[in-house]
């Protein structure tokens, strides 16, 4: 603001009450928003965390607040989702999001992402195997798609898993998790989620036990999906500008400037 104070001659004062007025209103949108993504960021060194809301029709953001506990997930929803309107809504794993909206739009389909459900299974194979991931090592081949493997890292994977059950029957658990979401109906899904949880659960490894109690507990979330065939992949990514915008301002110590940079930074690309 000082630089474009200084190019116009005016008052630092004068372009701060612009800027507020200009981006500080919330207007109607033109359409309801029907299908919305929340998710959480980090916007400070010691994990003070910040929720997004966004329209995944439109990828333009609704709104941001600072906190992602229930109360504060349930007070932007309550000012910015039309209770008759969503009809799906894009979360992570995260209990209080789930149940803010299960109070504010309890007519909505709660959808888990995607990603953060695979990525309970990435993280249960890291901690069977181990290591560190490098490119080319054991750790790094195990976490890939096995669609993406040349030939040759796919034969070394084979005889790696070869020589330790144990492994083997971890890397059997994470792709079976993704090949589920390969189920071209719900009835499918289910049915394939259900031999899929039963199976990491009696597998005697504890971080995939883990990963099953937790997705039971998401079983009909994640079996939205086939309802409603939405991720939050757009919003991770909107997400992490806004944390490089942090970062080239070295932080923000007012939150109401640090939100409407955020809109103002979406609204004007």
């Amino acid at each position: 603001m000082r630089v474009v104070a200084r190019w116009h001659g005016v008052s630092e004062g004068l372009v701060q009450r612009s800027w507020v007025e200009e981006y500080g209103a919330v207007s109607a949108p033109a359409k309801p928003h029907v299908f919305i993504g929340l998710d959480g960021f980090s916007v400070h060194r010691r994990g003070r965390m910040w929720t997004g809301m966004w329209d995944l029709q439109t990828r333009r953001p609704v709104a941001v607040t600072s906190g992602e506990r229930q109360q504060d997930v349930q007070k932007l929803l309550e000012r910015h989702a039309e209770r008759d309107k969503v009809k799906a809504a894009v979360i992570d794993l995260w209990e209080p999001s789930r149940q803010a909206l299960h109070l504010v739009l309890p007519q909505t389909a709660v959808v888990a992402d995607k990603f953060h459900v695979v990525a309970q299974v990435s993280r249960a194979l890291q901690e069977v195997r181990g290591g560190r991931r490098l490119p080319g090592n054991l750790a790094w081949l195990m976490q890939r798609n096995l669609e993406h493997l040349s030939q040759a890292d796919a034969g070394r994977l084979a005889v790696a898993l070869q020589d330790d059950e144990r492994l083997r029957q971890a890397w059997l658990l994470k792709e079976g998790l993704r090949s589920v979401y390969r189920s071209r109906t719900k009835a499918r899904a289910a049915a394939a989620l259900e031999r899929w949880l039963q199976d990491a659960g009696k597998s005697g490894l504890k971080p995939f036990e883990r990963a099953a109690r937790t997705l039971q507990k998401w079983r009909q979330e994640v079996l939205n999906y086939w309802d409603y065939p939405l991720t939050n992949a757009m919003v991770e990514g909107k997400h992490n500008r806004v944390k490089v915008l942090k970062r080239r301002a070295h932080g923000y110590r007012n939150d109401r400037t640090f939100s409407l940079r955020i809109l103002n930074c979406f609204h004007t690309n």
